[in-house]
């Protein structure tokens, strides 16, 4: 799931909020930590889990962090000894025998989209299901690892019920510039799309599913009601990929007279002037774009399905509406050179973007692009704290993954440092707190280049 943030990569945990959620329904006691943005450390994290002293302990996990993610299961059975212990993430997913190893006192992995399959998993540790009737689950058997079938996906996202976002504090999670707390909403899931740097389709498959426009703006209106919210990002791979359901969302949201301030991502491909008019009229400011890159050759090696002029009337479009935009390109890609990728930075300052992010080419566990690189010889590394948007791991023929990190801390020197960028930043700033909020931002940029 290429989507970093457009404007934050500090995140509110939504699907451990919706696995909480479910399990409260079936009563169970939860406690959610976001240890990261909490400051809590692996000592804090055994005091919490002492004073909790939970039966089930679950935690996520990524690819860059596998092996500290995993060490939370040996923590969790020296301070719980009786509890069980499960986790997921794309990482597991693709991995789990690696994934047992790595942690021995590990007694569950949930492949694949997780939350209905955590409720059942909670029911078999109860005692009220057998574990062995449990699809999407891996675990220690008495004979060894047993993998049970793969789990389907639901076809009516409606069943979810709303993210436990009682059991964590919004004021954590902020936009940058205006200080507001903000909260994730999901009004799709799947992606039909090729692209071959990106897992979705392993966790979400390839079919797109999508709430109800009632169920979105339900959702919508809640979170502004209980939580006082009135920043969103809806979270989607690709929200506009169903042209009628974005139309019908956002006559939800007009009928409704819900108001409220969003954000959401699309494919350029998949955008017209109707859309971003109406999507713009029900609260959107702001719109993400796939981009990746500036060469056709590129892009269409990457299964992208898109082309150059396509990008550039979506961003003109976007603009003509009102829309901030943002762009995400992908540096380092097959068939990349170091011509390839400067085609893409002046394409990039052609744009007329507001914000770009440029990532290197992370050959993920679960994507095309990891098998290509592996069955290449193209990894430079096995370390898997490389693996990670910020550094580039694949040395192309021609291209190595160190050029690519340099190219990189180029390109946001040559994006952000222009008079005129720098100059439509300063007229966001409206206070001191803002001043302040930049200077942190700017702390950040100087840390990445």
């Amino acid at each position: 799931m290429q989507q970093e943030g457009a404007w934050t990569t500090v995140w509110p945990p939504l699907s451990l909020a919706l696995i909480a959620s479910l399990l409260e329904r079936e009563d169970w006691e939860v406690q959610l930590l976001d240890c990261g943005v909490e400051g809590i450390d692996m000592d804090g994290l055994r005091r919490k889990m002492a004073e909790f002293g939970p039966d089930f302990i679950i935690f996520t996990t990524a690819t860059p962090t596998i092996v500290s993610d995993l060490s939370v299961a040996r923590l969790a059975k020296e301070v719980c000894p009786g509890s069980k212990v499960a986790c997921f993430g794309i990482h597991v997913t693709v991995f789990p025998e690696e994934s047992f190893c790595l942690a021995r006192d590990l007694d569950y992995i949930v492949r694949g989209e997780p939350e209905f399959t955590f409720r059942e998993l909670a029911q078999a540790v109860k005692g009220e299901r057998p574990i062995s009737k449990i699809s999407g689950v891996s675990y220690q058997g008495s004979g060894g690892l047993v993998h049970n079938p793969d789990r389907g996906f639901p076809d009516s996202l409606d069943e979810l019920p709303f993210p436990a976002w009682h059991l964590i504090n919004p004021i954590h999670y902020r936009l940058p510039f205006s200080g507001r707390p903000f909260l994730l909403i999901t009004p799709a899931r799947g992606c039909p799309y090729q692209c071959i740097f990106c897992a979705a389709m392993t966790y979400y498959g390839r079919k797109l599913r999508c709430h109800s426009p009632e169920r979105v703006v339900e959702e919508m209106k809640w979170i502004k009601d209980k939580f006082g919210v009135e920043d969103l990002l809806f979270w989607s791979e690709v929200f506009n990929a169903r042209r009628d359901f974005v139309l019908a969302v956002c006559e939800e949201i007009e009928q409704k007279d819900v108001r409220l301030n969003w954000v959401c991502s699309s494919r350029v491909d998949q955008i017209d002037r109707e859309i971003l008019k109406r999507i713009h009229q029900a609260g959107c400011w702001m719109i993400s774009y796939g981009i990746e890159s500036g060469c056709q050759e590129i892009l269409d090696r990457s299964k992208k399905g898109a082309n150059l002029e396509q990008t550039r009337k979506a961003v003109c479009l976007a603009k003509e509406a009102g829309l901030e935009v943002v762009g995400h390109f992908v540096l380092g890609l097959p068939g990349e050179t170091r011509e390839t990728i400067k085609e893409t930075f002046r394409f990039a300052k052609g744009l007329g973007l507001d914000y770009a992010q440029f990532y290197c080419a992370v050959p993920l566990p679960g994507t095309s692009l990891y098998d290509l690189a592996r069955s290449s010889g193209w990894l430079s590394t096995s370390d898997w704290t490389g693996f990670e948007q910020n550094f580039s791991v694949m040395n192309l023929p021609g291209l190595s993954s160190t050029e690519v990190m340099r190219l990189r801390r180029k390109a946001y020197k040559d994006f952000y440092l222009r008079p005129r960028r720098i100059i439509r930043v300063l007229r966001k700033i409206k206070g001191f707190r803002e001043v302040r909020g930049l200077f942190k931002k700017a702390l950040d940029f100087s840390a990445w280049i």
